[in-house]
């Protein structure tokens, strides 16, 4: 089965997000989810949905591409396309691209610094605050 979106165009995507070419902004904040799906439109016009597993990047979800192209990385993907159905960003890339802290961590969105759990949902340590 031919993907919707190519691999090619696939790895592109996520290399210009890795670099910062490309900016995501979160449809919600990904640190309150905490365990499911985080959805992120990117300045190039594609979305991608991310599965944060207690506060980890755990997967693709799906993609789409600007023209309505979309990739459903469950059903969609063969053993030909193993190599991107295991694409995972490093630790680093998560927190700085997907704001994703890392497993069983919050993070202050603005100086990135170690906090409890936030549930007033605005994710800032008490420097940032003041």
């Amino acid at each position: 089965m031919t993907l919707a979106i190519s691999k090619e165009d696939i790895f592109s995507f996520l290399r210009a997000i890795e670099s910062g070419e490309i900016v995501l902004t979160p449809m919600q904040e990904p640190q309150w989810v905490y365990a499911g799906v985080v959805g992120y439109n990117a300045s190039n016009g594609w979305r991608i949905a991310v599965f944060n597993d207690a506060n980890e990047w755990d997967y693709i979800e799906w993609i789409v591409a600007s023209d309505g192209r979309r990739v459903d990385f469950f059903f969609d993907m063969t053993e030909e396309d193993a190599d991107l159905e295991h694409y995972a960003p490093s630790n680093d890339v998560s927190w700085r691209c997907y704001g994703i802290p890392g497993y069983l961590q919050n993070r202050c969105k603005q100086c990135g610094c170690a906090i409890e759990a936030d549930r007033s949902g605005r994710y800032l340590c008490q420097q940032c605050i003041s």
